[in-house]
């Protein structure tokens, strides 16, 4: 199994990922992009809400089954999930990237993180220092980052729709946010990425 990736590399993945999901559904590629269908009917996971333990220090805002292709978001975080939902789709995002990316779906199994005998990602850590792999954990959290940013903002129709715009102007930056249904933080670092600010 492939660990690390090169961001062209989960560039393409995420256009395929995009791509297959339109051929399997007839659904026209369009912002906002379909999360949840996406991950339903794309990448074959389903979606559940349930309170996740967190360890101390920790912030868990989903996790990953892969055994069950289920992820579950954590219920704990339901009204920050409200009062944002840019961060509830980039957190559907970021696990559909860690099943893409870090799950051999040939065996089902990603051995990463252990709770209690149940494999599982636990998404976003506040420290990554809780588990035994610092600097792996930091990269897959990133690749699953880059994945999650590419999937809601894919590059052929973020940037000619960036590039219509004053990316200078507070409003626009809200405006092409809105469109896409991304908070502004996650958009700045699309911007970034991309090389148009």
């Amino acid at each position: 199994m492939k660990r690390f990736w090169r961001r062209d590399q989960i560039e393409d993945l995420a256009f395929v990922t995009l791509l297959d999901f339109r051929r399997r559904t007839g659904l026209k590629l369009e912002p906002p992009i379909d999360v949840d269908l996406v991950g339903e009917l794309g990448c074959g996971l389903q979606w559940d809400w349930d309170i996740l333990p967190e360890p101390p220090s920790t912030l868990v805002w989903a996790a990953l089954f892969p055994h069950e292709a289920r992820v579950v978001m954590n219920e704990a975080h339901a009204p920050k999930f409200a009062a944002s939902r840019g961060l509830e789709r980039f957190t559907k995002a970021h696990e559909i990237g860690h099943w893409m990316l870090h799950v051999d779906k040939a065996r089902t199994e990603e051995a990463e993180y252990s709770d209690g005998g149940a494999t599982q990602y636990i998404v976003r850590d506040a420290l990554a220092s809780s588990h035994s792999r610092q600097g792996e954990t930091n990269w897959l959290e990133r690749h699953a980052d880059w994945f999650a940013a590419a999937l809601l903002m894919p590059a052929g129709i973020f940037v000619p729709a960036a590039e219509q715009l004053d990316l200078r102007n507070e409003n626009s930056l809200r405006q092409l946010a809105s469109r896409f249904d991304v908070s502004l933080a996650a958009l700045r670092a699309r911007l970034s990425q991309l090389e148009l600010i």
